[in-house]
């Protein structure tokens, strides 16, 4: 059996008042106006499309274009 992602990306706002935008793989991404409010809609899709044998890639991108990962 082969191993599938998910791939989620909280993306940083380009400049400062612009809205934070969540992608889930290839889906048109959803807005918000605050990070905290981004992050929690970026786990609560993580959880809710968690399967057995697929793999969660969740990254977060600060402030200087640098992308984290976070482990599920």
């Amino acid at each position: 059996m082969s191993e599938r992602y998910l791939k989620i990306y909280v993306v940083h706002p380009p400049e400062p008042g612009a809205e934070w935008a969540v992608r889930v793989d290839a889906e048109k991404p959803v807005r918000f106006a605050a990070e905290n409010q981004a992050l929690a809609y970026a786990l609560k899709q993580a959880r809710a499309r968690h399967r057995p044998g697929l793999t969660v890639d969740l990254r977060v991108e600060d402030d200087h274009g640098r992308w984290r990962s976070m482990t599920l």
